[in-house]
């Protein structure tokens, strides 16, 4: 079974593991499939599943190439994680510039979706990124950054794969001297509130993110807790393991319904207080989820879907509103959302702009279709996007009112270093066939 993190969609497919370069190479010359490359298998909907051709597991290529210890700049293959990079750098004080919420994604799974993070103010992975090199769908390889070969370099980033098989990355790290951040929580009465206290913390604050609550209605509706810290200058950086809790099973489907996640939310909104401080575990603080193993089986077999969006700065209280409020009304969104900053990414497909991004989890449900379809249509019409990463449904006519601009200037690159679509996924088909 082949499937994103969030279990939804799951389908039949065929993977190859391979343990060298070499293998790849054989891959493409003897298989007439397509062929998609995965990492950990951490991105939600239908981006890394290819249902009709080879998935290709990365995971077994995994190793650390050279470390320059002065400039801070890892090389590394496709398949190394993000935690075995914090496992590896954090004791010598160094760690990732720009990290998404779990460090089980591997390099190249965050290049080929542009991660994101917290870190609002570094942008995405794209800017830390020196240099990387692609297996073309003919098996040859380029290398490429942003001198050679600049038009695949920067079509590869949020290109989802479709550019060709990410080998090795030399990635910017960053200097630390401790492993420990300083986090403010702060509980907001409404979204208005949330959105002031995101503002006023851009300047003194590295790091933010705001939960948000998706069911509460009326004059508190956006009511929410924010987060925002910064690195701490003392404690010696050290890494270390935590024991995870386990999820053994998937729950019943009706174990996440309307009454289990409005008393959550007024559970975790009240929990907090109005205000407090405390110095956190940066593991504990960037990943939060990865301490419950297989987390996504609490929303049941059929799994969950994530709607993320972006809009720009200029309106973008005035539009989170209005989608707030539309799902809101549905109660139909799940216990996590959440909304935080972005800045403009460099890659051509990236999702990044400067602006805001809104995202909250829902069960599959009938209603749940036309309810997305009515989000796409305030999304577009305020200029924002979906983000690929997280999505498994988004037509292929709003697909293309969400990226017209940068299309325009991908898919000339595509078809260069693409041309027989060798490199394909069920996302892919959906958004250009469907």
């Amino acid at each position: 079974m082949v499937k994103g993190w969030n279990n939804y969609p799951a389908v039949q497919g065929k993977v190859f593991r391979p343990e060298r370069i070499g293998d790849l190479v054989a891959l493409i010359g003897s298989n007439e499939k397509s062929i998609l490359a995965r990492g950990g298998g951490t991105s939600y909907g239908d981006s890394s599943i290819n249902n009709g051709g080879i998935n290709v597991d990365t995971r077994r290529l995994n190793k650390m190439l050279h470390f320059d210890s002065e400039q801070g700049v890892l090389y590394c293959q496709c398949g190394v994680t993000l935690q075995d990079i914090s496992r590896v750098f954090i004791p010598q004080g160094w760690f990732l510039q720009v990290t998404p919420g779990t460090q089980f994604a591997t390099v190249g799974g965050c290049v080929a979706t542009d991660a994101h993070g917290k870190n609002w103010k570094a942008g995405s992975f794209c800017s830390f990124v020196k240099g990387l090199s692609l297996m073309l769908q003919d098996g040859s390889i380029v290398c490429c950054d942003d001198k050679n070969n600049p038009d695949i370099f920067y079509s590869t980033f949020g290109g989802m794969g479709m550019t060709g098989i990410i080998l090795d990355v030399r990635i910017q790290l960053r200097k630390i001297s401790s492993s420990l951040i300083d986090v403010e929580t702060i509980q907001c009465r409404d979204l208005k509130e949330c959105f002031a206290v995101q503002s006023e913390s851009m300047e003194s604050h590295e790091y933010m993110f705001c939960w948000l609550d998706s069911h509460k209605e009326g004059v508190n509706m956006g009511r929410g807790v924010l987060q925002r810290a910064n690195h701490c200058s003392n404690g010696p950086p050290i890494y270390k393991e935590k024991r995870k809790i386990h999820v053994p099973f998937y729950l019943p489907n009706f174990t996440v319904n309307t009454y289990s996640v409005e008393a959550f939310n007024a559970a975790y909104h009240a929990s907090v207080g109005k205000k407090n401080r405390k110095k956190a575990y940066m593991m504990d603080f960037f990943y939060p989820l990865d301490c419950i193993a297989n987390w996504y089986r609490v929303y049941g077999k059929r799994g969950f879907l994530e709607y993320q969006m972006v809009v720009p700065s200029d309106g973008a209280y005035e539009t989170v509103f209005e989608i707030l409020k539309v799902v809101t009304k549905s109660k139909l969104g799940s216990t996590v959302a959440a909304v935080k900053p972005l800045l403009n990414a460099r890659g051509v497909m990236s999702f990044p702009m400067d602006g805001f991004t809104f995202a909250v989890d829902f069960m599959p449900d009938q209603r749940l279709w036309h309810l997305l379809d009515t989000l796409d249509e305030i999304v577009i019409a305020n200029g924002g996007k979906v983000y690929l990463a997280k999505d498994a449904r988004v037509s292929s006519k709003n697909f293309r009112k969400m990226y017209s601009e940068t299309l325009d200037r991908w898919e000339p690159v595509r078809q260069k270093y693409n041309p027989e679509n060798r490199f394909s996924s069920m996302m892919f088909n959906r958004l250009y066939k469907g």
